[in-house]
């Protein structure tokens, strides 16, 4: 569900090198998250934090799957210009990051992208170019107290594939951290986060399946990382004109405080470096 990686999403993450700790797995906004806590937490079941996690789980695939017919974020697609559609924080949240996301991309990052998605390859320049104009954040109005959206124009739809994953990340480690875990990583889809330290009291690590190598990584406490991907023959859409832009083999990985912030921020820098790669060829 990267939503400008067209499918080509190829990484990641996440083999934390501490096989004997409690581990916790499942599936998650369409893809897989994995949780491995640096101890039992005093006083709770393993049982009792795995239906934590997947109460998260479940608030969020309500919140923000494009896969449930009456999610929130499925209501707002579905529904007409003008009207406030009554949300979920969460995915106020979402969309709050997104839209600074964007402005610091410079519109490289836009979950209203999602008409465009929903083009075939072959369409043309000018079905590309209508499609277009319902695509921006512009056409899009947030109100937090109550939270509700609005589009400003039928047509407008969004799809969060492009940071859903991050902050679902986010979330869970700070249910975690509720429940009283000061130590514990998590992933999902491939976007990563580390609270604390492994028992032993040395950083977390990861190891990371790139498109041609492996490496490992160590995680500081609070530190999030997120990948974006391409490769020949899936084409990146940016957002701002449309068009698909044409990838090499390439790898993006962002660091930053949030999950949802890296997540987001890695598909915007993929997108600008390739567009940056295809002015520089064409001068």
């Amino acid at each position: 569900m990267k939503y400008l990686l067209c499918g080509c999403l190829v990484l990641v993450a996440g083999r934390v090198l501490a096989n004997d700790l409690p581990t916790f797995a499942g599936p998650a906004m369409g893809t897989t998250y994995r949780v491995i806590l640096g101890n039992e937490l005093r006083g709770q079941s393993l049982g009792f934090v795995h239906r934590e996690i997947e109460s998260v789980v479940e608030r969020l695939e309500q919140a923000a799957s494009t896969w449930r017919q009456h999610s929130d974020i499925s209501r707002f697609n579905h529904a007409i210009a003008g009207d406030w559609v009554p949300v979920s924080k969460d995915l106020i949240a979402i969309v709050e990051i997104a839209q600074e996301v964007h402005l610091r991309s410079g519109g490289a990052f836009d979950i209203t992208i999602a008409p465009l998605l929903r083009l075939p390859e072959t369409a043309s320049i000018e079905v590309r170019g209508k499609v277009l104009g319902y695509v921006g954040m512009e056409h899009l109005s947030v109100r937090t107290d109550p939270p509700a959206l609005r589009k400003k124009k039928n047509g407008v739809e969004l799809d969060v594939g492009g940071i859903g994953p991050g902050y679902g990340v986010d979330q869970i480690g700070n249910r975690l951290l509720e429940l009283g875990s000061v130590s514990h990583v998590v992933e999902l889809g491939g976007e990563i986060r580390a609270w604390g330290y492994q028992p032993d009291n040395t950083y977390w690590r990861i190891q990371t399946r790139g498109l041609r190598t492996t490496s490992e990584r160590v995680l500081r406490p609070g530190q999030a990382l997120a990948f974006a991907s391409s490769r020949p023959g899936h084409a990146l859409i940016d957002p701002r004109t449309g068009h698909a832009v044409q990838c090499v083999h390439s790898v993006m990985c962002v660091e930053a405080s949030t999950c949802a912030e890296a997540d987001a921020e890695a598909v915007a820098s993929l997108i600008n470096a390739q567009t940056k790669d295809i002015e520089g060829t064409q001068k």
